[in-house]
């Protein structure tokens, strides 16, 4: 089955480009801080320590690791594979045929047989189906893609980075699962689900203990990666349909580039997804629609990864007076292999002890009626050298003790008196809620109008919808001067 549809952006395109590209990389973990790992020469790795000897437990949250000069050690190439059958259905045969190591990476061998009749694409690890796991825990390595012709053998790898999978604890490979998307020339296609193979240390190997927790903690993985995990905590904030939030952290890498990782836990016997959206920062929201989507195989763990540095760009941080996060909010959904939900969004808190949240609500006021107040920032230049796109920023609060979804009226932006093409993504504020609103005035359409800069930005005229559920409250037509 396929996972769905992508995540509709909320933030600028290059921008996903950028995180779509880190997780294809490495894991979601690691897309924060394997470039600060300076220190680990070619050919040399590194990982977490292994099940017997850790040498660096983790911290409690109220803990804060000792400073020293500790590294995390060598990933152990002892683990061996016999040969597997993974797959035997429909004239294809998939068949795991060992474990070999490099400098860099583990690899599972494969050997793929084609007795199909049709001529036949393998693919794993893809943005479009990953359901792969590593000793318990989801994975975003494990990438495939291989053809081979009806009648055929074809002799492959699937790689895992050390470097990956070190942050999760792992030291050496106990089990893996691998999930396949098989299809034809006429794009039919059959999901296999996760199929598991075992390796000689599967018996010994303790699933009990929290590698994660402790790795992630440990001050020998923040030397090793050059980041910092400034709160982390095992609170329970989540538990709906047999999936358990176990633990929640902010990681701070050399760059200053935060993340909020959540190690979810699936105790059902069924692959469940679960998305994030309605993401919150210091009680702002910075975006409603979808935000990522993880698959999380049955009795696994999966580490969900919200960059935050790329919800919300470092420049509009200033422009909203967030100077650190103290808090973030979001809403997890969970649906089946179909693509139907099986929850309702549920909303987490994660609040930093002893901190102040806050922003800034102050602006120009452009519209204040029917308990809804909303201000205009400023206009900017997309950051990216490759585009002249510009966002003008506003902020809505919501006052009006109901919920309030603010919408464009189509085809309505001028700029400066011409029609515009732009793009808004609707907006649904609870009461007492604030958010932030963006527009986004295309390059091609500026450049039509005669509209270079920001300074040639006069005045930007939109209609909004103001709704309550499905009806309308009001159409105010907002006025923007920029002069």
């Amino acid at each position: 089955m396929d996972e769905g549809e992508s995540p509709r952006p909320a933030r600028k395109e290059n921008k996903m480009k950028k995180v779509i590209s880190l997780l294809l990389i490495l894991c979601c973990v690691i897309s924060l801080v394997a470039c600060g790992n300076t220190d680990v020469e070619p050919g040399e790795t590194t990982s977490a320590p292994s099940q017997s000897d850790n040498g660096n437990s983790g911290v409690k949250p109220s803990e804060p690791p000792k400073q020293n000069d500790e590294k995390l050690g060598t990933f152990s190439k002892s683990a061996a594979l016999a040969e597997t059958i993974m797959v035997d259905e429909s004239g294809v045969k998939i068949t795991a045929t060992g474990l070999s190591y490099n400098n860099y990476a583990v690899e599972l061998e494969l050997t793929i047989e084609n007795n199909s009749g049709k001529d036949l694409s393998f693919i794993s690890g893809s943005m479009g189906y990953s359901c792969n796991s590593v000793n318990g825990y989801m994975v975003a390595d494990g990438y495939l893609n291989c053809d081979v012709a009806n009648g055929k053998k074809a002799n492959d790898a699937i790689s895992f980075s050390y470097d990956a999978l070190m942050l999760y604890g792992i030291s050496e490979i106990a089990d893996i699962e691998i999930g396949f998307d098989i299809s034809d020339d006429d794009y039919n296609h059959t999901y296999t689900g996760p199929r598991q193979v075992k390796t000689s240390v599967f018996g010994s190997y303790d699933y009990s203990k929290e590698f994660y927790q402790e790795t992630i903690t440990s001050r020998a993985a923040m030397n090793t990666f050059t980041y910092d995990i400034t709160y982390f905590s095992q609170d329970n904030l989540y538990n709906e349909n047999g999936v358990k939030l176990l633990s929640s952290g902010l990681m701070v890498n050399r760059d200053g580039d935060t993340a909020l990782l959540m190690e979810l836990e699936n105790t059902t016997n069924e692959i469940v997804y679960v998305s994030t959206s309605d993401i919150a920062l210091n009680g702002l929201i910075v975006t409603s629609s979808t935000w990522s989507s993880d698959a999380i195989n049955p009795r696994k763990r999966c580490i969900v990864d919200v960059d935050i540095s790329s919800v919300l760009d470092s420049e509009y941080w200033e422009i909203y007076g967030i100077k650190t996060i103290d808090s973030v909010s979001l809403s997890l959904t969970q649906r089946n292999s179909d693509g139907n939900n099986i929850t309702e969004a549920v909303p987490v808190n994660i609040i930093v002890p002893n901190t102040k949240s806050e922003f800034d609500a102050s602006g120009t006021e452009v519209y204040n009626a029917n308990g809804l107040r909303i201000v205009s920032k400023t206009v900017l230049e997309d950051s990216s050298e490759y585009s002249a796109d510009m966002y003008v920023l506003l902020l809505a609060e919501n006052s009006s003790g109901k919920t309030l979804s603010i919408d464009d009226v189509y085809d309505s932006l001028s700029v400066n008196g011409f029609m515009t093409d732009y793009s808004y993504y609707s907006k649904e504020l609870r009461n007492g809620e604030s958010a932030v609103l963006e527009i986004k005035l295309w390059e091609s359409s500026l450049e039509d109008n005669k509209i270079s800069s920001i300074s040639d930005v006069k005045e930007v005229e939109l209609s909004f919808e103001i709704k309550e559920g499905r009806n309308t409250i009001d159409t105010p037509v907002i006025k923007i001067s920029f002069e």
